[in-house]
């Protein structure tokens, strides 16, 4: 006996439900999404305080944990994306958003449309975009305690004094 299914075909990315579709007037976002509209705000409020061209906000704590204590989820409340691995970086303009291809889903469901999700791991791709994103002078903030000296820091300055952005080394906790 032969028994035949008809299978649809998946919807794509831009028709699901579950996740944010930015390319559409008005913009659609799932309930799952986070507003981050005044994060933001407040955020680039300290930038241009403290003449900052781009922030730096990465997934870790003070103390590198694997798993980060509810206040110091740093980059979940300024993305709304709660997965365990990302970084995000916000300049005056742009806020994005890198992480692996075990959260760009979740990444979707979660973020609003102020936030682009780059699905790329790793410095480099951090690096590369900043430099494309921010002028020759231009003051990139992060929070010392919240970055690897030995992994992150020499890639960052290697790249800047080449370009000639500054990533200052005495910044402060804005978020």
């Amino acid at each position: 006996r032969f028994l035949a299914y008809a299978w649809g075909h998946p919807k794509s990315l831009d028709q699901r439900e579950d996740v944010r579709n930015c390319s559409i007037s008005p913009p659609y976002l799932p309930v799952t999404a986070v507003n981050t509209t005044a994060q933001l705000t407040a955020l680039r409020q300290q930038m241009y305080i403290h003449n900052l061209s781009a922030y730096i906000v990465p997934d870790t704590d003070a103390h590198m944990s694997e798993y980060i204590g509810e206040y110091d989820q740093r980059r979940a409340w300024i993305t709304g994306f709660t997965g365990s691995a990302g970084v995000a970086v916000l300049t005056m303009g742009k806020a994005s958003l890198w992480t692996d291809s075990r959260y760009w889903t979740q990444a979707e469901r979660q973020m609003d449309c102020n936030w682009e999700l780059h699905k790329e791991v790793g410095t480099t791709p951090i690096i590369t975009w900043l430099l494309t994103e921010i002028p020759v002078g231009a003051r990139v903030g992060v929070d010392p305690f919240l970055f690897s000296i030995s992994t992150f820091f020499p890639q960052f300055q290697f790249k800047f004094k080449t370009k000639t952005q500054q990533l200052p080394p005495d910044q402060l906790n804005y978020i």
